[in-house]
């Protein structure tokens, strides 16, 4: 059995980079069996007995944990193939590694404010109530400039450039290939043996691990299954300790994955390194970024319903839900 995948968000990405990322995410026995590809869609392998996880899935301690060490595995196992893949993804200076993290957001909060109507009328009045001209531009173009801003002690702090750190190429400074989107529906769950299968890389690129993380935390509380048509529910964000659970097994992995990666056995990681104190470092990274994301995925949303319209999804609720957790998140942060 195959997959037949017929893209979507057209304009929003390039597929033929992102079919020439997938072929090489196989080719690293990350992403699942790529066949061919044709105008507007490719070919892949059908994962027989593996089914989507839902939102509600994602709480569960064992399933979270399973997600954690195959985040870990994509972000210190994938290497981008040099040539015209990598320059797309990392840049072409070989001193610093690109992040498309910035760029995007801004990008993104060009074309939304770009548009002075959408599909239809109640659309266009819901869209200027979200004031994306004052108080969302102004909030994504503060958060640029204070992760920008330049160097500082904290060699995570959210640079938009890092350096190369020997054959790890950046991933000391905490950017690595990210998937992106672990939404529920991009995880994938084998029926009998509970093996975790991430697919759908489309927005994958260079970025910060600590943003992958904290859009998967975000994604707790859904609203992009269809029958929520864009009604998030965050009362499911997973609480400090699901957290705390989470960084920890990611930590782990990660060094088990490094050491092996080095040379060494599996068995020959040092377990009672501090993982306890890298994951509480690596919490308050994902901190920031859970903020972020919030914009990230807010300005998506304003777009698609510019491009495609509310009749089958509701992205403008799903924008109204993400920008307004946004503002509680930030006054969280501001009062911790």
């Amino acid at each position: 059995s195959v997959l037949v995948r017929i893209f979507g968000a057209e304009g929003m990405i390039d597929r033929d980079v992102e079919t020439s990322t997938y072929a090489a995410l196989c080719n690293a026995d990350i992403a699942y069996r790529y066949l061919g590809r044709f105008k507007n869609g490719r070919i892949e392998g059908w994962l027989d007995g593996f089914l989507p996880l839902k939102c509600t899935d994602l709480s569960h301690a064992g399933t979270s944990l399973e997600v954690a060490k195959e985040m870990a595995r994509l972000h210190c196992v994938f290497e981008v193939p040099e040539g015209e893949l990598r320059d797309h993804h990392f840049g072409t200076d070989l001193d610093v590694i690109t992040v498309g993290l910035w760029d995007q957001l801004s990008s993104w909060m060009e074309q939304a404010k770009g548009y002075s109507e959408f599909k239809t009328p109640y659309d266009t009045e819901r869209v200027e109530k979200l004031q994306l001209l004052d108080k969302i531009e102004l909030e994504v173009k503060n958060f640029i400039s204070s992760f920008t801003a330049g160097p500082s002690e904290n060699e995570d702090s959210g640079d938009s450039t890092a350096s190369i750190c020997g054959s790890n190429k950046g991933k000391k400074s905490g950017v690595v290939f990210c998937h992106n989107d672990l939404l529920a529906g991009n995880i994938m769950r084998h029926s009998e043996t509970n093996k975790i299968q991430l697919i759908d890389f489309e927005y994958g690129g260079s970025n910060y691990a600590a943003f992958d993380i904290a859009n998967f935390f975000n994604e707790h509380a859904g609203g992009t299954e269809t029958e929520e048509n864009g009604q998030t529910d965050y009362s499911r964000f997973p609480d400090p300790e699901q957290q705390k659970r989470f960084c920890m097994e990611y930590v782990k992995t990660t060094k088990r994955s490094e050491s092996m990666l080095s040379g060494l056995t599996e068995c020959e990681v040092d377990e009672n390194e501090d993982l306890d104190g890298e994951a509480t470092d690596l919490l308050k990274s994902v901190a920031k970024f859970i903020l972020v994301n919030h914009l990230y995925w807010g300005l998506w949303a304003v777009n698609q319903a510019a491009e495609e319209g509310t009749d089958e999804f509701d992205y403008i609720r799903y924008a109204t839900n993400r920008f307004n957790e946004f503002h509680a998140k930030k006054a969280e942060w501001e009062e911790a």
